[in-house]
């Protein structure tokens, strides 16, 4: 029903009763003898007052066939009801009420009328001949007269419906009479909360809880495109608000905001390298909260802070964002983000002297082994050399571990392992440590222990705080304790040459389930966990998943059309690279290829998955490096084992070739660097973060 809005004080519903002689003597013809409307079956009824003045006789032209006024209603006895288009009454038993109008498409609300105008100052307060004209409006607003400036918005779908076909009106005929308005508007509540209350309200616009990787394989593609989109939607709520007013944007640029929405869509940030370095610019504006915490009196000597106390000045969290999404779309294509595709700078570390065939690297160090025997520490930030490992192994270094970190033992410096494997057949276990805690320190290493017990070439490993797990061309998987180094299971079953492991840690003791939980298992489904997980890939075309502490055989994944060289297995999900050329992605608790990723020309030499943001990175003996958005390309789940091309045949988010000149044999990432070793001696580093104008280790 469309409402137009009257002024009363302008309206001329009245002027038949005030017109010329003319309109009068029409009106006067208008008026006929009165007849006997009202009788009841059988009997007569009593007849209206004939002195009254017949609306309906002026408005018939109008609003359609004749009806009774309120005056005229009164004259019948309550038990009866009159019969449309007809001039009998019936019982009111016997009637049928109809139904409701149909609901308004739009409403409206008086917030304000003119000052000064009391309650008896209303139009519809006065006689008005709209009480005649509108009885049942007339008795709707008279029963709930306003009491006060501000006025209740009104449901026009909760009112009574009109009685008569006579008295339903609609489209441009409904009239809605109002008192004089000024205008009409809202309440800004949110300017006229407390800083912290407002504050909290715009946090709300956050995206949900970030996936937890260790869900179900397809809920956590599912969970990844999902909380992309929504972090993307908050984001655009955000900026809509702070063109709202100068209130709004002063809230909605506040830095405890920008924080919550930084660590929502991206997680903290972990702690930049100890290194003098220059401190992220200071916000533009103090935080709100903070401004009212100034205010109050200071605490005493004595009382305990809830918060550490750093003279450092706070990072400016909306530059951290925007740095951050810029990133994240540099590692994108121009299909994805339809602009220019950015190019990384290319850094290439020379100093072995034969082909490199793994690397492990953190945010600090990076770590190569070679076919020249050694081991190489190469600092990130400058690409400087920090130690060369040298007389641990008679062959070939093919792979290799490290963990180095501050240490309470070691004051002042780091200390940590590093394990190799050797086509010597044999597995180094070694000692770091670093007399400084700065990046660039000299990094010394002692082997600690050998490992011996395959009988061809380790060909990759695996670590974690309890388990070091190795594979090797005997076709045999050898599982060690990270504490005794010693042999605690042997897995065989395998045909060919074990290319590759992956290993799940699992839980281990009851402190550690009561800190994890139940999240990441699924409705808290216990029989999930376990005490560490090792899928192998084999040369005969095979995975096998098995079970550290039983040593048992879980499943046997099959479905490549050649032999396996690389795996990744984080969480729920198990994803393989094949002389095939493909990349098939696995659900470890179902077996279920979930989906198959095509675009490489050779081999698939080399993986590395990040389960948080779902970027998987592929190296080939094509020589390029693809990266991939799992979350993108397995979210809507096309199910089965479909593939994805697009592009040419790829469904890659960005390819980089010719970096190398030769086979590519591993490659590993992070948030902004993708590093790759080759036959060509070479360690290249592609650095995604050049040029953000902030310290990218504030970033990611």
């Amino acid at each position: 029903m469309k409402a137009l809005f009257v002024d009363s004080s302008k309206t001329n519903a009245a002027q038949p009763l005030n017109s010329s002689s003319s309109s009068t003597s029409s009106m006067n013809s208008l008026q006929l003898t009165t007849p006997n409307r009202l009788r009841r079956r059988g009997s007569a009824a009593t007849p209206p007052n004939t002195n009254t003045q017949r609306f309906s006789r002026l408005l018939t032209s109008v609003l359609g066939s004749p009806f009774l006024t309120t005056a005229e209603m009164s004259s019948l006895p309550p038990h009866l009801d009159l019969v449309d288009g007809d001039d009998t009454a019936v019982l009111h038993a016997d009637t049928v009420t109809r139904p409701a109008s149909p609901d308004p498409l739009y409403g409206f609300e008086v917030v304000h009328r003119e000052d000064g105008a009391d309650d008896d100052q209303w139009p519809f307060k006065r006689a008005s001949p709209f009480r005649s004209l509108l009885p049942r409006i007339w008795d709707v607003i008279s029963a709930s007269p306003p009491r006060s400036s501000y006025l209740k918005q009104i449901d026009y779908a909760q009112l009574p419906p009109l009685d008569g076909e006579e008295g339903e009106l609609i489209d441009d005929e409904a009239c809605f009479f109002c008192p004089p308005v000024r205008a009409v508007t809202g309440i800004d509540i949110l300017t006229l909360l407390p800083p912290e209350l407002s504050l909290h309200i715009l946090n709300l616009l956050l995206s949900p809880t970030r996936p937890d990787p260790r869900a179900p394989a397809p809920v956590v593609l599912a969970a990844l495109a999902d909380h992309a989109q929504a972090s993307t939607a908050a984001l655009l709520a955000l900026l809509s608000c702070r063109a709202v007013s100068r209130t709004w944007a002063r809230l909605a640029a506040d830095n405890a905001v920008w924080r919550a929405f930084f660590i929502s869509r991206w997680g903290v940030p972990p702690s930049p390298p100890t290194r003098p370095s220059r401190p992220s610019p200071p916000p533009r504006s103090s935080s709100l909260a903070a401004a009212r915490m100034k205010k109050l009196p200071p605490l005493p000597p004595d009382a305990a802070s809830p918060l550490p106390l750093t003279t450092s000045p706070a990072p400016s969290w909306r530059t951290l964002y925007r740095a951050r999404l810029t990133l994240e779309r540099r590692w994108g294509s121009p299909a994805v983000t339809n602009e220019i595709a950015w190019q990384p700078p290319a850094r290439a570390l020379s100093g072995h002297a034969d082909s490199v065939y793994c690397l492990e690297f953190s945010r600090s160090h990076i770590f190569t082994g070679s076919r020249d025997r050694a081991v190489k520490v190469w600092s990130v930030r400058t690409g400087r050399l920090l130690g060369t490992f040298a007389g641990g192994h008679r062959g070939s270094v093919l792979c290799l571990k490290f963990e180095l970190a501050s240490s309470s033992n070691n004051p002042g410096g780091m200390r940590g392992t590093l394990v190799t494997g050797s086509s010597d057949c044999t597995v180094c276990v070694w000692d770091l440590w670093t007399e400084s805690a700065e990046e660039d320190a000299e990094v010394h290493a002692e082997v600690r222990a050998v490992l011996r017990g395959h009988g061809g070439g380790v060909l990759d490993l695996r670590i974690d705080r309890r388990w070091i797990v190795s594979c090797s061309k005997d076709a045999v998987v050898r599982v060690w304790g990270r504490e005794s180094l010693e042999l605690e299971r042997v897995l065989r079953g395998h045909e060919g040459p074990v290319n590759a492991v992956g290993l799940e840690s699992g839980e281990y003791d009851d402190a550690d389930m009561e800190d994890e939980g139940d999240a990441g298992y699924g409705e808290g489904d216990k029989s999930q966990r376990h005490e560490g997980r090792v899928v192998s890939a084999s040369g005969d075309g095979k995975m096998i998943l098995w079970d550290i502490k039983s040593g048992e055989r879980v499943r046997t994944f099959e479905g490549h059309d050649r032999g396996l060289a690389c795996i990744e297995f984080k969480g729920d999900l198990i994803i393989s690279g094949s002389n095939d050329c493909k990349i098939k992605i696995w659900s470890a608790s179902t077996g279920a290829c979930l989906r198959t990723l095509v675009g490489h020309e050779a081999l698939v030499r080399a993986l590395a998955f990040d389960p948080s943001s779902g970027r998987l990175v592929s190296a080939s003996y094509d020589r390029s490096v693809r990266v991939w958005d799992l979350g993108a390309l397995c979210g809507a789940g096309s199910g089965g084992a479909a593939s994805a091309s697009a592009g040419g045949g790829s469904g890659a988010m960005r390819v980089v070739r010719d970096s190398h000149t030769s086979h590519i044999f591993d490659v590993k990432f992070d948030g902004r660097r993708i590093v790759s070793t080759s036959h060509d001696q070479k360690i290249v580093i592609l650095d995604f973060s050049a040029g953000l104008g902030v310290d990218a280790d504030f970033v990611v």
